[in-house]
């Protein structure tokens, strides 16, 4: 009786608030250990007018192969699946998108390094997720408690303690992360900036994160509000430690595994070309699924065959990434043809399409509203209308956030085409000022671009829509 109202009292005691003022937040791992983490991953637009969302379910797990006291070999697999706007049935398999497994090490301090130091993508779902360890300092941390990481090319990341709180009845400590580019408080014309923060509620009984809340915001160049967001959401589900055959089995199915990528990699950059190797190598991995027992880390194997099937039967076998810094969209030059592309109107509540005004030149022009020159701009198209009549297309693209503004210089200005919103296709066109001038022709193609204003663009822009109309 005494003995049962100990293990009470002690099960009641760990269901209590944490009332220390000081912790060590090291990772505190051991081989065998398997720690599942599940959640959602949000990339979407913020730009006004433009409706764009894609959602993913986030799974991430982590398996400690081995290690010292002071430093774990694991292997961490993340996988995603991208769901739809609405919940997916009960039942129903979603497809997944990507799998990536890989070897890294973690060290004391909760640092984790794969082949340097992972980055956390700035744009779009992150294919290989690591934030459910945070590196801290050799010191006990306190609820004052801040300090800095080096992340290489990226401005240092603060942290700091925000108290504590808990999780699913854990009681974590509430670590709050910032990182920004240096440009972010100044904005620039001529590149995007960006501003990340990190939520950790890390478990003290583990040293690891109980739950993840992470969000990316990125502002383009001529902006002044964020312009895309990607929000990740994840909790940690089991932190189940396994012996015996259950461990043996996850060692030899991740070390397969691997083996199989790194077969692969190399012959999936030319598959047609090495056809009859990936046949074989196919083969092998269909044995491998026959022959084994299945683990959690089966999906890597599962997913790398469906790829390698794909570039056998020549559909391509590339695996979606996330960029750490995103590439710029190349502008499309003079003598390339635009691809078609649908805008928001801010004068209205319909959108345009540039393959419905093809057939004719059509006028693709960026402008700053609130500035002379850009109502400039606006009296000369405005001419080239009344001149040409609907034998040319205009779509006119404000660079401002101001719609009132936008609608009420449409009106004064009794302009006869629709004002359309020019966030979306600035890279496109290659806008990094206004005003930014593209004639295409009838089929599309960039006939003439200018940036800027003076009397030589409006004479070049006659003279091109007069070649065209002949």
């Amino acid at each position: 009786m005494k003995t049962s109202f100990l293990l009470l009292a002690c099960a009641c005691a760990l269901g209590q608030p944490n009332s220390r003022s000081e912790w060590q937040l090291a990772p505190l791992l051991a081989p065998g250990q398997e720690l599942v983490y599940t959640g959602t991953c949000v990339e979407e637009s913020l730009v006004p007018n433009v409706q764009f969302q894609r959602q993913y379910r986030l799974e991430t797990w982590v398996f400690v192969l081995g290690g010292a006291p002071s430093r774990w070999d694991v292997a961490v697999m993340t996988a995603l699946s991208q769901r739809g706007t609405r919940a997916e049935p009960a039942g129903k398999e979603v497809k997944l998108i990507s799998v990536r497994l890989e070897h890294a090490q973690i060290n004391a301090q909760g640092k984790l390094t794969q082949n340097g130091t992972p980055l956390i993508p700035l744009s779009g779902p992150p294919t290989f997720e690591t934030g459910c360890f945070v590196e801290v300092t050799p010191a006990r941390l306190t609820k004052t408690s801040m300090w800095e990481v080096n992340e290489g090319v990226r401005p240092p990341r603060s942290w700091q303690v925000a108290g504590l709180e808990a999780v699913n009845g854990v009681t974590c400590v509430k670590v709050v992360g910032q990182q920004q580019s240096p440009d972010w408080d100044r904005p620039r014309g001529d590149q995007t900036a960006w501003r990340r923060r990190d939520v950790v509620w890390i478990a003290p009984q583990l040293g690891v994160a109980q739950k993840v809340e992470r969000v990316i915001e990125q502002r383009d160049p001529l902006r002044r509000d964020p312009t895309q967001r990607v929000v990740v959401q994840y909790e940690l589900e089991s932190p189940f430690r396994y012996q015996g055959r259950l461990s043996d089995d996850r060692k030899q199915e991740i070390s397969q595994a691997r083996k199989f990528h790194d077969d692969a990699a190399a012959l999936l950059k030319q598959p047609l070309q090495n056809r009859a190797q990936l046949d074989a190598l196919y083969k092998k991995v269909s044995l491998h699924l026959e022959s084994s027992a299945p683990t959690p880390y089966r999906k890597a194997v599962v997913h790398l065959a469906s790829r390698i099937e794909n570039a056998k039967n020549g559909n391509g076998g590339g695996e979606p990434t996330s960029e750490e810094n995103p590439r710029p969209v190349p502008a499309v030059r003079v003598g390339q043809r635009v691809p078609d592309f649908v805008v928001n109107e801010l004068t209205s509540n319909k959108q345009t399409r540039l393959a419905r005004l093809l057939g004719r030149p059509v006028l693709v022009f960026f402008y700053a509203p609130a500035t002379e020159t850009g109502k400039e701009v606006l009296q000369f198209v405005k001419g080239l209308v009344q001149q040409h009549g609907d034998k040319i297309g205009v779509m006119a693209m404000a660079a401002t956030n101001d719609v009132d503004f936008v609608r009420k210089q449409h009106a004064d200005l009794q302009l006869p085409f629709p004002v359309l919103d020019g966030g979306a296709m600035r890279l496109t066109f290659g806008v990094d000022a206004t005003p930014r001038l593209v004639l295409l022709d009838p089929e599309g193609y960039v006939r003439t671009a200018h940036t800027g204003w003076g009397p030589h663009v409006p004479r070049d822009i006659a003279d091109e829509l007069q070649l065209l109309r002949k």
